[in-house]
């Protein structure tokens, strides 16, 4: 369910409605009464939620009736299978494509007023200090000694903990953020992911309807995005320091005490667990988990999971003994005539 705080719903919508919008075809007429006021995905979604699958593979091994009262746009090779599992069925070579064309009708994200800087509605602590040019949304709470700089942008419904800065021209939606915190100038949080769906040559953008949320403690880096999650939240754990110039991905899941340096970037659904560093210009693969306490050395590339406590580096990542290895046959191969340096 998208929070309310940062978004307003539009729904319901129809079975009928839902065809029209997104071409999908309803494959069972005995449903048509039933409406959707709500999204989700697969895994999660509870009764009366909107929610799509690419192929049936997800539906092997389900238990009977795990779909039901779920509306499923899927393939057309799939939809016996969710009709099985007692999923309300719609049909469309583009589930994906389909799903993004209904997100905004169903939900938007609250905007700002346009008459003032400073929203009425907003509770602002009376020992927080606001610098020139500030915006702050309806809704928006910022605690006790908090420090915000020039022309930062606090959106609707957003949270920020007692004692934390923000430097000048931070942006913030749909992010709660927790005490002592620093904030540097330049930082985007809470944005959109990067979601598109592509279908027959066009790109549809996917709204994404969750949230950041960052624990006490933190330091963000100057010019850092970080994207907030398709559904549930991105999450940054207490006392964890982010360099300048960093990007971190929607649902990413970061742990206590990490340590992402300069040009480092998350792609989405990455789990970095506590203790882990990451020097610069390293990146993380999608839903690729780095271990608690292990380190990725600069400028390398991981594809696949890092287990707790070990150093990897290269592109693609391995160990470090395994990579020196590798490295020092190379030198070998590239001497001239591939012949071994002569003794004494």
């Amino acid at each position: 369910m998208a929070d309310p705080r940062f978004f307003d719903r539009l729904g319901p919508l129809s079975l009928q409605e839902i065809a029209a919008l997104s071409g999908a075809a309803i494959s069972d007429s005995a449903q048509a009464g039933v409406s959707v006021t709500t999204v989700a995905s697969l895994a999660e979604a509870s009764p009366g939620a909107l929610c799509y699958a690419e192929n049936g593979k997800l539906f092997k091994g389900a238990p009977g009736g795990a779909l039901t009262g779920r509306v499923i746009i899927c393939p057309e090779a799939a939809a016996e299978a969710a009709r099985e599992l007692g999923g309300v069925v719609l049909t469309h070579q583009a589930p994906r494509t389909a799903f993004a064309t209904l997100l905004p009708h169903l939900f938007r994200l609250r905007g700002f007023d346009d008459a003032c800087f400073l929203h009425p509605d907003a509770r602002i602590d009376p020992e927080a200090r606001l610098a020139a040019g500030v915006v702050v949304g309806e809704g928006a709470e910022i605690g006790t000694g908090c420090e915000i700089g020039p022309h930062s942008v606090i959106g609707p419904g957003c949270r920020i903990g007692a004692g934390t800065r923000l430097a000048a021209r931070v942006s913030l939606l749909c992010t709660d953020i927790g005490e002592d915190c620093n904030i540097l100038a330049g930082a985007v949080i809470g944005e959109d992911g990067f979601g598109v769906a592509i279908f027959e040559g066009s790109n549809t953008d996917i709204l994404h309807l969750g949230t950041v949320v960052i624990g006490d403690d933190v330091t963000i880096g100057a010019n850092t995005a970080i994207d907030r999650g398709l559904f549930g939240a991105t999450r940054i754990g207490r006392g964890t320091k982010i360099d300048n110039l960093c990007h971190i991905g929607h649902n990413a899941q970061i742990g206590e005490q990490v340590v992402m340096a300069g040009y480092s970037g998350l792609a989405g659904s990455v789990t970095l667990e506590d203790n882990a560093v990451l020097a610069g210009r390293v990146g993380i693969y999608d839903h690729v988990r780095i271990g608690k306490g292990a380190q990725v050395g600069a400028n390398s590339a991981a594809n696949r999971d890092v287990p707790a406590g070990e150093f990897w580096v290269g592109n693609p990542a391995q160990p470090m003994r395994q990579y020196m290895r590798e490295m020092a046959i190379i030198r070998r191969m590239a001497r001239p005539d591939n012949k071994s340096p002569k003794k004494g």
